[in-house]
């Protein structure tokens, strides 16, 4: 039977995380489903790939729980708590070497690297520590907005007893950024960048809250990597009698008086639907996916040209060494690396792969089978921006362009950074049995994320299309709706995943009505 033939209650445009989460809950609510994905395996920003038997995650390193992801898997069947492990992180600078373990440890230890500045570390934390203990009360119980019916209510009385202590202060933590706060408690540049800028320049300030309580209480990792995930997921949505297409493209959404009504693959498949979820490229969703008169110039505007989260290059190592070897050195399962104290990016500085941080992420730590005997797989990601040196030697902004120049500079850039890891693995080099390297050209081809961006929009609270806003699932194109990390700040995987969830009942029941009721 021909795509044209074909008629679903819903199209879902992309097999990630969100694709999947509202797949499930379509599926199991009694629609019938088609699942649509651009790539040859489902996950999005959370597949992995195998290489003489080491498994690599190709996006994604870890995820938190943060009372959102687990509950949603527990309600979907295919939540088992032994295949999950806690992902502890460790921070090296060239003045430092602390790992996160806990807040007493984790403030003597750095000052005892920065004794001339114990006291704005002790200021810091003393500003830090009451949100994130508060973050872990609230979260010994599912979110609310993952509940439904009386047991939300319950939950959310209980939140609000929680957080009422904490009201003044988190009135700060939601208008300004962690940028600024660094800048005021801390006189050391280095401290007012490491503490203040981790993550992103300008990042909302209550973020710190929520990354800190991840990185001490709640940073998870599966048993098979991350694309377990997905295809635990995709297995869940077939046996719910979802239909799951791989290497399908969809270039159009199929409209009809201001309404969608399917969608055309690049193969010129069509396949109807009474309702179409795009859980991908919002940018390439307003200007080439439909007829951009369909949506109003300022909500086009402000798509098009909002900032994008930062791409990365990604090293893929297999190594010859042992978990005692590796155990002695990485100390845990991720380690941030940071070379210097600076996000700065520039597109023109050939050494901009050797600046600001490296994540070493040890994946076969837990799991020996994502690694052959006495072996191990590591993971190496940087900050590269998807044009540097000139669109990464192509001359080209088209993520498929190649070239000698391309293969060149990815050659010199491995080298580069198998290098600067000896300052955390002495001896690397002669380790390396397998090596790889994917640029952010590279998970812009397989995801079709724009500039090859990891976590959806930028974390810079001033240029978030979403700041303010938490959410926009619905378009303006009716029965049109967005779902996935480009529909609710800040993205990432477990918020993508509730944004699957809440645009599987939304559609039918009305937002205000899923997110209250």
């Amino acid at each position: 039977m021909s795509g044209s033939e074909e008629r679903y209650d819903v199209v879902i445009i992309g097999a990630g995380v969100a694709g999947l989460v509202c797949g499930c809950y379509l599926a199991r609510a009694g629609r019938r489903v088609l699942l649509l994905e651009h790539g040859n395996m489902v996950g999005g920003n959370i597949q992995g790939i195998r290489r003489k038997g080491f498994y690599f995650d190709a996006g994604s390193q870890s995820t938190e729980n943060v009372g959102i992801l687990f509950p949603i898997l527990e309600d979907l069947g295919i939540f088992d708590p032994g295949q999950w492990e806690r992902s502890e992180w460790r921070w090296v600078t060239p003045d430092c070497d602390v790992a996160l373990r806990d807040f007493k440890q984790v403030r003597e230890d750095f000052k005892g690297f920065f004794p001339d500045s114990a006291v704005d570390i002790d200021a810091w934390f003393d500003f830090i520590e009451p949100g994130c203990e508060m973050m872990r009360r609230l979260m010994s119980e599912p979110f609310p907005l993952v509940l439904r019916g009386r047991e939300k209510y319950r939950v959310l009385a209980r939140m609000t007893r929680v957080g009422l202590p904490m009201l003044g202060m988190m009135s700060e933590t939601l208008r300004r950024s962690g940028s600024d706060k660094g800048r005021e408690v801390f006189r050391d540049p280095r401290l007012a960048y490491l503490f203040g800028e981790f993550g992103d320049t300008n990042m909302l300030l209550f973020m710190h809250y929520s990354f800190w309580y991840s990185f001490l209480y709640d940073y998870v990792y599966p048993r098979g990597g991350l694309a377990a995930l997905a295809e635990m997921l995709a297995a869940r949505f077939r046996e719910l009698g979802g239909e799951l297409q791989l290497s399908r493209t969809v270039d159009r959404v199929l409209t009809s008086g201001g309404a969608a009504v399917g969608v055309e693959t690049a193969d010129g498949e069509r396949f109807l639907a009474d309702k179409v979820v795009n859980t991908g490229n919002p940018k390439r969703l307003v200007t080439e996916m439909c007829d951009p008169s369909l949506f109003p110039a300022r909500y086009r505007e402000r798509i098009k040209n909002a900032p994008v989260s930062i791409s990365v290059i990604t090293a893929f190592l297999g190594l010859d060494m042992s978990d005692g070897e590796l155990a002695r050195h990485m100390k845990t399962h991720h380690v941030v690396h940071w070379r210097t104290y600076s996000n700065r990016q520039d597109i023109y500085d050939p050494e901009q792969h050797r600046k600001g941080w490296a994540l070493l992420s040890w994946c076969s730590m837990h799991d020996k089978s994502l690694a052959p005997e006495g072996k191990n797989s590591l993971i190496v990601q940087i900050p590269v921006p998807y044009d540097w040196m000139n669109g990464w030697g192509t001359g080209s902004s088209d993520p498929t362009a190649r070239n000698q120049a391309y293969r060149a500079l990815k050659e010199r850039v491995l080298e580069d950074v198998i290098a600067d890891s000896e300052y955390v693995l002495p001896g690397l080099r002669d380790k390396v049995a397998y090596r790889e390297l994917a640029t952010p050209r590279t998970l812009a081809r397989y995801t079709l994320n724009p500039q090859g961006s990891i976590m959806g929009w930028s974390y810079d609270m001033y240029n978030t299309p979403l700041f303010g806003r938490f959410g926009r699932f619905a378009t303006p194109v009716k029965n049109l709706y967005m779902a996935g990390h480009y529909s609710v700040w800040p993205g990432g995987i477990v918020f993508s995943a509730l944004s699957g969830k809440l645009v599987a009942e939304g559609m039918y029941e009305g937002f205000a009505r899923a997110l209250l009721l």
